[in-house]
């Protein structure tokens, strides 16, 4: 059923954007179990060679994108785990601009003093840039989320995405880092890091099989045990609470607010990237939109991921990609699971 429901909404999120690609997952954040994975463009397996191979990519796991914004969640986790930072602490997000590296860096609107959860509500490149984060220790964060390295799910042809060694980096990459670029992640890679946060801090393995059950006849051959899932803290339980509160308020008050749903608490965070264009050049006019959250807020059930390659007309991940996060979640709860929203 939730796959049918990924299935059905992406399918209605391109029809409405005109997006030339996209990809849903649903993942249970504490176990690591993949409820639904979408991809658009499809195809039917039964005339599998009457379409491009183009069409065969499982890009949720395949393809890697620049995160955009999304990415600002690693970078404001990494400064309150070095407590370089606090939540309420004021930034001076000098009206939308910085220079790195002779490089100016506008923000999409001027933004003055922030704190640091108006930063992730706003989504203020300015103010992720000045969070004081070192590039070694900035790097190390990012490995411990499972960027840069393949999470072993079982399935074919999964890319690492890219993260390039300290040592490569430039002036303006511990910049670039912080609002998301310099970096390529999967989808896969990006619910399961919103899925740390949605489970109190640990990194947890996606898995296709919950569960391998024992042969119904007494002479068949045994099979083996189901694997268990890798698990990992790599954040501490009251950092992932403080995040919690501060996704919440993306999608409260800040650029996730279409994400909300009826009938649960939702929290989560939006991201729009520019793509590199034939060029070498990132494109004024072709976009990644995204979201990626959980609900309900107390106890989440559930972590998910919109994405959306180059919508027309409207572009921004709050405005595209939000929108299919909060129609994904539209059911009719139980009482026992809905909470005020």
């Amino acid at each position: 059923t939730i796959q049918f429901i990924a299935e059905r909404e992406l399918a209605a999120a391109i029809a409405r954007t005109q997006a030339l690609a996209g990809t849903i997952i649903v993942a249970a954040p504490r176990t690591g179990e993949i409820l639904a994975l979408a991809n658009w463009p499809t195809f039917n397996p039964n005339a599998y060679n009457r379409v491009p191979p183009s069409r065969h990519v499982n890009r949720a796991v395949t393809l890697a994108f620049e995160p955009g914004s999304t990415f600002k969640l690693v970078a404001v986790a990494a400064a309150l785990e070095e407590n370089l930072t606090r939540v309420d602490e004021k930034i001076d997000c000098q009206q939308g601009g910085i220079v790195l590296a002779g490089h100016l860096i506008r923000d999409h609107k001027p933004f003055g003093w922030l704190s640091v959860r108006e930063i992730l509500q706003e989504s203020s490149d300015v103010g992720a840039i000045k969070l004081r984060l070192g590039p070694q220790k900035f790097y190390e964060h990012i490995r411990r989320w499972g960027f840069g390295q393949r999470t072993g799910i079982s399935l074919p042809a999964e890319s690492p995405g890219l993260l390039r060694p300290v040592e490569n980096w430039s002036g303006i990459s511990i910049g670039a880092l912080a609002m998301g670029q310099e970096v390529a992640v999967t989808a896969l890679q990006l619910v399961t890091a919103m899925s740390v946060v949605a489970n109190g801090g640990e990194w947890v393995q996606p898995r296709l099989v919950r569960k391998i059950l024992p042969p119904p006849l007494a002479h068949a051959q045994p099979l083996p045990p189901s694997p268990p899932a890798r698990r990992q803290r790599i954040l501490c339980p009251e950092t992932a609470e403080r995040l919690r509160a501060m996704l919440r308020a993306v999608v409260a008050e800040g650029t996730g607010i279409r994400a909300q749903p009826q009938g649960y608490t939702a929290a989560g965070k939006t991201g729009t990237a520019q793509k590199i264009d034939a060029t070498g050049t990132y494109s004024p006019t072709e976009f990644i939109a995204s979201f990626v959250g959980f609900a309900p807020v107390p106890e989440p059930a559930v972590t998910i991921v919109v994405i959306l390659d180059s919508p027309r007309g409207l572009y921004h991940g709050g405005e595209v990609a939000a929108p299919v996060f909060s129609c994904l979640l539209y059911t009719s709860p139980s009482p026992r699971d809905r909470t005020r929203s």
